[in-house]
């Protein structure tokens, strides 16, 4: 598990240089630094980029997309490498990013070739790939303008994604708070008011003081447990037992499937647009799947294209749905192989944000029952006790 050091030191020109570093320990940090030819005098852990790169191990894609697209533009302009790299990464919000672009640079100010010094610096290999390719093509600008543009389109897809369950977390949230504070303010307001008027209290109500009286009692405890199960129920989240769960519904399985098809096929057309051998650019693709089913196809399809199979007959016999199979080897015969990939990947894109939107109507829909649920049963515990003192009162 990595760790973020906030570092502050001096670069092989000796000008001053602070950012944050990853690794495993503050040894690893240092190493690492020195790795990157920078000599660090001030090294600090820093828990919150820690807790975020826990949270997500990547580079933010926003600040992804502006680093290669205005990379590209400033080697275009005829910038050398090194300088674009620093005049980059005073635009760069993410530390992690900011770190990668820092290693690049100094590991072509070394004589390192650019791919190469990607590669260093942790960016995707099939990106470094790609790079390695327009470097013997004199395509490089061009190439890390289309990869700013796919990583565009990735990050919509994700925000179509990330929209559909923002409803129903922000209900669950709100609902969750709402009742404990019923709970640890408003039960006590009002087993003190009925306490003072002896009113005579019916078995419902007695049961229910007694559990409030009991969690303000070890309030403290309460709020442990209270902060507690979000982390846990985020923690799940991130477990292969939930996505089994949440891929039970045949919209949500379609949606993650289809998503996940459109990024790994759109990247397999950018590698044998740059002319990597299909077997390779397979088996790329493969290490950035996230899925098992869509690791285990491209797995199988990258080894049945080193053996030899036509690419036809690779993908049915890998295990891709008949869909995918079928534009696949469409685009095989076809001779326009990248080209007929990238209109299947459009058509993937369009799905998703399609099914985004259905699944959002469906999630919104629940969220409204459990919404008014769990009012009714707010409401209940409020005023249920002091209705039923009333009544039995009367």
């Amino acid at each position: 598990m990595l760790l973020a050091f906030h570092y502050s030191g001096y670069d092989t020109g000796n000008a001053p240089v602070h950012g944050v570093v990853y690794a495993e320990s503050r040894d690893f940090a240092y190493s690492r630094l020195k790795t990157n030819r920078v000599r660090a005098t001030r090294l600090r852990l820093d828990p919150s980029a820690t807790l975020r790169n826990w949270i997500s191990s990547g580079f933010d894609a926003r600040d992804l997309e502006r680093f290669y697209r205005s990379f590209g533009q400033r080697l275009g302009n005829g910038t050398p490498a090194p300088k674009a790299l620093e005049s980059c990464r005073g635009i760069l919000r993410d530390p992690k990013l900011r770190q990668a672009a820092l290693a690049m640079q100094q590991q072509c100010l070394g004589g390192s070739e650019l791919h190469a010094a990607m590669a260093f610096a942790g960016f995707p290999r099939r990106d470094s790939m790609l790079v390695r390719a327009a470097e013997v093509s004199g395509s490089t600008p061009e190439t890390l303008k289309r990869l700013a543009d796919d990583v565009r389109t990735q990050r919509t897809l994700r925000g179509s994604l990330s929209r559909v369950i923002a409803i129903p977390v922000a209900t669950f949230a709100f609902l969750y708070v709402f009742l404990f504070v019923v709970v640890t303010v408003a039960a006590p307001k009002t087993l003190e008011f009925f306490s003072k008027t002896g009113a005579r209290m019916p078995p419902f109500a007695v049961n229910y003081f007694e559990f409030t009286r009991a969690i303000n009692d070890h309030l403290t405890l309460a709020w442990t447990i209270f902060v507690t199960l979000p982390v846990l129920l985020f923690a799940f989240t991130r477990t292969s037992t939930c996505r089994q769960v949440a891929e039970s519904l045949p919209l949500v399985r379609e949606l993650s499937v289809k998503a996940e098809l459109a990024a790994l096929w759109n990247g397999f057309a950018q590698l044998l647009r740059a002319r990597i051998p299909p077997a390779t650019a397979a088996i790329v693709v493969r290490d950035a799947a996230r899925r098992s089913d869509t690791r285990g196809w491209f797995a199988r399809f990258g080894h049945l294209l080193e053996t030899g199979v036509f690419m036809r007959e690779a993908v049915v016999r890998a295990g891709f749905p008949p869909l995918v199979a079928t534009d696949v080897a469409a685009a095989d015969e076809s001779g326009r192989v990248p080209d007929e990939l990238e209109r299947m990947v459009r058509e993937f894109e369009e799905d998703v944000i399609g099914l985004s939107a259905r699944l959002s109507d469906v999630l919104f829909f629940a969220s409204m029952l459990v919404l008014a649920a769990g009012i009714v049963v707010a409401f209940f515990l409020s005023y249920g006790p002091i209705m039923a003192i009333g009544l039995r009162n009367v």
